[in-house]
Parts: C-alpha cells; structure tokens; sequence
C-alpha cells in the first residue's frame, strides 16, 4: 500500500509536464519547457516524495507495529484532504516562484518574457488566476480523488488486518457533485470570462507583452482542462463505484448464506450510510440464522422458519392434527442392564433415527418423555395428507428398528399410537419458560392406543378418525371396539396390514 500511495503522489510529476508540453508545442520554447519541468521535478517530485513520506509514515507504523492504531485511523481519514492540501502548497510555491522570477528577472525578448512595469494591471488579472488554477488547484483536486480511490482500498485493508472501523461520516454525495461542477466547471468558466473581459479591453496590450492571441490562449487551456477532467472523471466514477461493487461482493456471501461478513465502511456519504445499514442486517440476519438453527434442533427448520416469521398464531389456535407417539418395549429391563452413559449412547443413536424419519414424514418431533417420543402432523405447517404421513412414519419405523441395533447391539421394538383429531396448538407455560405444543383429548387417545400395543402384541395402532381419512391408502384390521383408560365412550381401534 506504501508504494501505491507513493507512486499516486508522484504521478502528478508527469502530468503536470504533460501539461507544459501543451503549450510547448505552441510557443516551440524548449529552453522554457526544460526550465518548467526541471522546477516541477524539483517540487512535485523530489519535495513531493519527502511530503508523501511524512503523511503516510504513521499509517505504515501501524500497519507494522500494530500499535498507535487511533493516530493512523485519523491520518487515513483525512489522507485525501492532507494530499491534496500538500499539492495545492507546491503548485501554490511555483506560482509564487514563477511570479518572483517574473519581477526579479525582467526580460522584454520580442514576447518572449515579461517586462512587469510594462505589463497592465488587467493582465495579470488574467494572468495570476489563471496560473493558480492549473498549477495549484486543478492538481490539488486531481490529487483528491486520486488518493480518495486509493483511499478506499487502504480503509477496506485497514479493516480487514486491523479492524479498524470507521463510523458514518456526514459528507453528502450531492455536495461532492457539487464540489467538482465548481472546478471543472464554474472556475474554467470564470476564467474564460475573465480572459475574455481583459482581451475586449487591452487587446492591443495584451499582444505586446504575450506570444498567444487571445484565441490560442482560450484554446490550450481548455485543452489542458478536458485532458485533465479525462483523468478527474475516472477517478470521480471510481469513488463511487468501488465501494458499490464492495458492497456487492458481501451482498453476494450473504446470497450464498455466509453471515459472517462484514462490508468495510469506506465512504462518509449515503454509500457508507447504505454500507453500514447493511453490516446491521448481517449482523440480524446471523442472529435469526443462529435462532433458526437452534430452534431447528426442536423443530424442523422449515417449521422455525415459519415461526419466526410470525406466519403462525403462537398463542392458541384450534387445528386438526394426527398425533403420533412411540415407546420402546422392554425399556425398563433394557435400561437396567446397561449403564446409564450406555443408555444415553443408544437412545441418542435411536432417537436420531426416528426424528430423521418423522421429519422426513412432515412430522414435528415435540417432545421426548424418557425413551418416548411425540410427534405431531398438519401443525404448525399444513399438511393434507397429515394421516397418511403419520402411517408411512410409523411403518418406517418399525422397519429400520426390525433390521438394525442401537448402542451395544441392542434390538429396539418400538410400539406406536397414531390418532387423529381437534387439538389447541400453540406456546404453553409461564413468563420465563414456554412450549410449543398441542392440547386436547385427542392427544391422551394417542399416548393410550400406544399403550394399548403392549396387551395385544402389536406395534402399530391409531384411532377411527385416522382410519377414515388413510382408509384408501393402507389395508387396515380392526381390532375392535375399546373403552380406553380415562374414556367414556367406546372407540374403534385399527391395526395396519402389511
């Protein structure tokens, strides 16, 4: 970066030249072009450099040291004003040098040099202003942008190894617009008026004591203005494109679903203001993700999403829902003969396995209760075929558990009642702790008909009201008719055909 900053100073040396080579090939002075150009060596290339050294020696101490990081934070701010005001005191220094030869040295060579007790005082008004301007202002602005493009990458390189971060500035991009209409356009135009006052008044004079006709002068300095409003307009679309374009490299991590980036706030106007809006975002944005996921670890994802974005009613709502529950048989003896860290080992194995498949189902695995499992279907997210998916769950079930073992080798039955019905879902419990679940008679029905496996040796059982929206779609087995523990009336239980 110290190089860059180097060379972006220096490159003013040549341009500068450049412009004296514009009027060279007019007035055809070598001697003048080798006298200009030796003097701006001298000041926008060697005093230049020692300048550029001093501004940009305490950024490279911290990029170094790693220390002083508020003092380099400050310098690289205001990097683009402390250049441009460096430039506009050298192009100042030889204007004043150029004027103090002009009056220390007089010549009267037939229009070749000034005679300055000749010379009308309307003159130098055209004159002075005139070599300001390209001399010390026009650079000084070229300078600005030219370092503010630099700048930008320091800022984002600032960022990235020293976390350095820069607050929203103030600045305004109308005013920046405004800024550079008022050198590329409002002074060129002043001057040109003013030449033009001066020459309508002393166009006699002025032929005496200049090599150009009032014509030639208007027209290398316009030249010498659209050369330099070539450079300033790139840099100009560069300050505002680069930190776009930064912005939209993160915007695209973002796409790709990286929340840990960071858009470094390079600018002070509404693109920093836009920049740092969107680090906030981010910054949500990770936090969702990271609710979502954990959130997902209960729920699936899916149903995470949808609560979070507040598409559900989390305080009650009346909904028809399959209810599915599981246990396993002989649990009690099976966990009496292992060691607890040896129960956990195998119920985790298990439990990850039916909570695959029961998500796979469009099921929400609710809760576990000991080695039990309850799952509901068609809530919070819809689902037509909620019964039927609970059926294709439990038989997956009672497939993978017959062809495989958990933890040490042990083979798990597990038993499963399914029951459909009205329930109340939403959050249940206190201030400090809540629950998302499902209320309703139809939910102990559930938890009974599992119970009700363990007498008749079976392994899957579910209620009438399941039964009658899956009949087409299974081959069924009535049981017959029960009075289940805790219920009044008499209820149809089925068991599934394979």
């Amino acid at each position: 970066m110290k190089k860059r900053y180097y060379l972006s100073m220096l490159s003013l040396f040549p341009l500068i030249v450049a412009f004296d080579s514009v009027y060279f090939i007019v007035h055809e002075s070598l001697e003048i072009l080798f006298i200009t150009t030796l003097v701006h060596f001298l000041l926008f290339g060697l005093i230049n450099f020692l300048g550029a050294y001093f501004l940009y020696k305490p950024i490279d101490h911290v990029f170094i040291q790693r220390e002083n990081t508020q003092q380099a934070k400050e310098r690289i701010n205001r990097l683009p004003w402390y250049s441009s005001g460096w430039i506009f005191s050298l192009g100042t220094l030889y204007v004043a040098m150029t004027l103090l030869v002009f009056f220390l040295f007089p010549t009267d060579m037939e229009g070749h040099g000034f005679s300055p007790d000749k010379v009308p005082l309307m003159i130098w008004f055209s004159f002075v202003p005139s070599l300001l301007f390209f001399q010390a202002i026009f650079p000084a602005f070229i300078t600005y942008f030219l370092i503010n493009d630099f700048n930008l990458d320091l800022k984002a390189a600032a960022f990235l190894q020293l976390q350095i971060l820069y607050p929203v500035g103030k600045k305004r991009v109308g005013l920046t617009l405004l800024f550079v209409f008022t050198i590329l356009g409002f002074f060129p135009s002043l001057l040109v008026i003013l030449d033009l006052g001066i020459f309508s008044k002393a166009e006699e004079q002025y032929a005496q004591f200049m090599v150009f006709d009032p014509l030639e002068t208007l027209l290398i300095d316009r030249f010498v203005v659209l050369v330099g409003m070539i450079f300033a307009i790139v840099l100009i679309t560069r300050s505002f494109t680069k930190p776009i374009y930064s912005l939209l490299k993160e915007i695209n991590k973002v796409r790709e679903g990286d929340y840990t980036t960071q858009a470094p706030v390079i600018t002070e106007d509404e693109i920093g203001v836009l920049t740092n809006e969107f680090n906030e975002m981010v910054k949500g944005l990770k936090e969702r993700e990271l609710i979502r996921d954990t959130f997902g670890k209960y729920v699936t994802k899916d149903v995470a999403t949808v609560i979070l974005d507040k598409k559900i009613n989390l305080e009650g709502e009346v909904r028809l829902c399959t209810i599915l529950v599981t246990d396993i048989e002989n649990y009690t003896t099976i966990s009496e003969e292992l060691t607890p860290k040896e129960v956990v080992i195998m119920l985790n194995e298990y439990f990850s396995v039916l909570v695959g498949i029961i998500q796979k189902h469009q099921g929400v695995v609710n809760k576990f209760i000991g080695d039990a499992i309850f799952a509901m279907f068609n809530v919070p997210l819809d689902d037509p075929d909620h019964a039927i998916n609970a059926i294709n769950a439990a038989l997956a079930i009672e497939k993978i558990t017959t062809a495989r073992t958990f933890g040490k080798n042990r083979q798990l039955t597990t038993r499963v009642g399914i029951n459909t019905g009205v329930v109340v879902a939403g959050n249940i419990g206190s201030a400090d702790r809540l629950e998302y679940t499902v209320i309703g008679d139809e939910v102990n029905v559930a938890a009974r008909l599992e119970q009700l496996n363990k007498q008749y040796g079976t392994h899957i059982l579910l209620g009438e009201n399941t039964y009658d929206m899956a009949k087409d779609h299974f081959h069924f087995s009535q049981l017959g008719n029960f009075q289940l523990k805790g219920k009044e009336r008499m209820m149809k239980v089925y068991k599934v055909n394979h």
